[in-house]
């Protein structure tokens, strides 16, 4: 799972312990009615959540793709690259751009093997030793480039990990006070194994939780 799902359940331990803070002064005479979120299989069940964090994963992996295919390109080639991404993200690729598009991708690729080969192979020819030293010498004036690439990235991942938690924290409250107004509970709390050492199975609400959550659109 990633990241920003395990910020949501760690919000959800938050408002436990708040709720039994809360418990501990109200008033012994008055019974409190509660109930309990299994988070882990609230996790594993919630489609909506799983969706997201599939597409989370698949947009880590495009920019990881990103970077690779950019690690020994020479400037133009890199030019290229970005502006063949930006109509294919438009629909806009004739065929011929499309072909050259999966070229330049392989590029990097191709040349790290060759670099690789020429970089283990003990004697080399004057032309051998000139054509390593080029790729080095680009991947070198490129890691500037890399590097400022990954941190565009990851500020936009850190973004989406914000637009995500705050998306499911959301709905996952909402829905818990729906239960709650349903059964007359006074509160939702996560079942943490470290804070409830004991609780009825019949305080359990998490498939109550997740109907209305599976079931919104």
């Amino acid at each position: 799972m990633r990241q920003w799902i395990w910020t949501v359940s760690a919000l959800g331990v938050l408002l436990t312990l708040t709720a039994w803070r809360a418990m501990t002064f109200d008033s012994l005479n008055q019974p409190i009615t509660l109930g309990l979120v299994n988070m882990e299989r609230l996790v594993a069940n919630y489609q909506a959540l799983k969706q997201d964090d599939e597409q989370y994963r698949q947009t880590v992996l495009r920019r990881q793709k990103m970077l690779e295919t950019r690690t020994l390109l020479e400037a133009k080639e890199w030019e290229e690259l970005d502006a063949l991404e930006q109509k294919e993200a438009e629909g806009k690729l004739t065929g011929a751009e499309r072909k050259r598009l999966e070229e330049l991708r392989k590029l990097s690729e191709q040349r790290f093997t060759e670099l690789q080969h020429l970089q283990l192979k003990e004697s080399k020819a004057e032309e051998e030793r000139k054509r390593m030293e080029y790729l080095q010498n680009l991947q070198n004036s490129n890691r500037e480039k890399l590097q400022k690439l990954m941190q565009k990235f990851e500020e936009e991942l850190a973004k989406l990990n914000e637009i995500l938690t705050t998306r499911h924290r959301d709905r996952i409250r909402d829905a818990s006070k729906q239960v709650a107004q349903q059964l007359g509970l006074k509160m939702v709390i996560i079942a943490d194994d470290e804070l409830v050492l004991y609780s009825e199975p019949n305080l359990d609400v998490t498939d109550k939780l997740l109907e209305i959550l599976n079931s919104s659109k």
